[in-house]
């Protein structure tokens, strides 16, 4: 089971849209529902500049709107050791 949730995490990695939180990989699952394969990495590879489009911008780019309660769930595994990448990399979050 966890191998396929570890396969799951890596699929969204494969839009071009930067995950970087737990929401973040919640917008794009929700948006997953709403628009084709095709039409969100068109869009993520029209907004990327120096790094991946956050899934919002991918929602913003498509005409989309997404409004929901937030969650506090717990980050992936796959997505937690990209953050810790990133940071070690010099990358730091919003405060």
């Amino acid at each position: 089971m966890h191998e396929h949730l570890a396969h799951a995490e890596a699929d969204l990695l494969s839009f071009g849209v930067r995950i970087d939180s737990s929401r973040d990989a919640a917008q794009l699952r929700w948006l997953m529902a709403r628009a084709s394969e095709r039409d969100i990495r068109l869009a993520a590879a029209g907004l990327c500049a120096r790094r991946a489009p956050s899934p919002q911008q991918v929602i913003a780019e498509l005409g989309l709107e997404r409004r929901a309660r937030r969650r506090n769930e717990a980050v992936p595994l796959a997505l937690a050791q990209a953050r810790a990448r990133k940071r070690q990399q010099g990358w730091r979050e919003a405060t």
